[in-house]
């Protein structure tokens, strides 16, 4: 008896916790998270060598390509002016080009004076030999400064091997090493990107389903910060860890002005909507005309030359339909200024999308174009690929 009122009572128990984590999820569910950079950079260099300069210290915001330390490169410097001075000698050039010329005159008067057998074949021959060996040594001085311009283009891509660019727009959070000390294979500084931010957070496994990409959510920092700031669900893990029962989820938060900072812990409630998009505009609401029948009087008795219009008509209106069949994938939001989304399409890149380009003019300035497609449904198939990879993208209509 006592077994059975134990079994119940642990029923009833798993009953009340499941019906807690319902009412969690549809009032807004809400967990533990902490604040992290969307990226971080230990920034080393390509090649050994010593420190001559560290330009940037802890705290110093850096922008992308952004020389943020250098190695010492005397020789380089040296073998750099040589290039540059071998590229820049032009005397060959000219002085073959001068004995060219002179060997065309020669020439053309020799020629003149066998023609009137005032001069030797052998003359004629010794001449013209004489002009193609000037030419071909006007093609090897050419040939010469084309290398002396390659060496310069070496010689260069050396030197700037020991200058160390930021590869991304970040925060330097740690400096690891002075001038004067070795580099190799340690890193220089460590950089950290804030704009924008990520929240990771553990889920358990009852909420799996529940949420999804695309999902919004209202981040509370813990104090000092406080205040609500909006995020996206980016990413849900798909692979659970068994020991735990739970589920990574990772969200991102727009930053800036930068008013967050990474490190801090969170609360993170989950909202019942999906981020904004813009609804497709479809082709019945563009053609009304064709879907409004005509009155009954204009049918039974139509004119001949209604007859000969109505086919041009419909298939003028045909060819507007199949020409705006078209449908442009591009991000949900707008990213400005374009160095942004210039940024933003290289992660992309990276990610492996490969078609991508920034809208630079018109209505959708600041977005990202992922693709053009001729079918809405090829459209929404490579939209929800992106939105597996956790890219927010909307389709329009053009």
């Amino acid at each position: 008896m006592r077994r059975v009122k134990t079994t119940t009572a642990f029923c009833l128990l798993v009953y009340v916790w499941c019906y807690a984590g319902l009412s969690l999820a549809s009032a807004g569910m809400e967990l533990d998270g902490v604040i992290e950079p969307f990226m971080s950079v230990e920034l080393s260099s390509r090649i050994d060598g010593i420190l001559e300069s560290v330009e940037v210290d802890v705290g110093d915001t850096i922008t992308r390509r952004q020389v943020v330390a250098s190695l010492e490169s005397e020789v380089e410097q040296a073998a750099l002016a040589y290039a540059r001075a071998r590229a820049s000698i032009k005397s060959e050039v000219r002085l073959q080009e001068t004995s060219l010329a002179f060997g065309q005159r020669q020439l053309r008067r020799i020629q003149e004076l066998h023609g009137k057998s005032l001069a030797s074949y052998q003359d004629l021959d010794e001449i013209e030999t004489e002009t193609k060996l000037t030419r071909y040594r006007l093609s090897q001085a050419k040939e010469s400064r084309y290398l002396a311009e390659l060496d310069l283009a070496q010689a260069q891509a050396v030197q700037d091997r020991h200058a160390i660019r930021s590869p991304i727009d970040g925060v330097v959070v740690e400096r690891f090493l002075n001038p004067g000390e070795s580099v190799e294979d340690r890193p220089i500084i460590k950089i950290a990107q804030i704009n924008p931010l990520r929240v990771e957070v553990v889920a358990p496994v009852t909420l799996l389903g529940r949420i999804k990409a695309g999902q919004l959510a209202m981040v509370v920092p813990e104090a000092p910060v406080g205040g609500e700031y909006q995020a996206e669900v980016k990413i849900v893990d798909p692979i659970l860890d068994a020991a735990s029962g739970t589920f990574r989820v990772r969200l991102e938060i727009p930053n800036d002005e930068y008013s967050l900072t990474s490190g801090l812990r969170c609360r993170v409630r989950f909202l019942d909507k999906m981020a904004s998009r813009s609804p497709t505009p479809t082709a019945a609401k563009k053609e009304p005309a064709i879907a409004s029948p005509q009155p009954k009087a204009e049918i039974s008795q139509p004119q001949p030359a209604q007859k000969s219009e109505m086919p041009e008509k419909l298939n003028a209106v045909s060819a507007k339909k199949r020409q705006a069949s078209r449908y442009l994938l591009v991000t949900n939001e707008s990213l400005l200024p374009l160095r942004k989304a210039v940024n933003q399409a290289s992660e992309f890149n990276q990610k492996g999308v490969k078609d991508t380009w920034v809208i630079a003019k018109g209505s959708l300035k600041g977005h990202i174009s992922l693709g053009y497609f001729s079918s809405r449904k090829k459209a929404d198939a490579y939209q929800q690929q992106l939105t597996d990879m956790g890219i927010d993208t909307r389709i329009v209509e053009r």
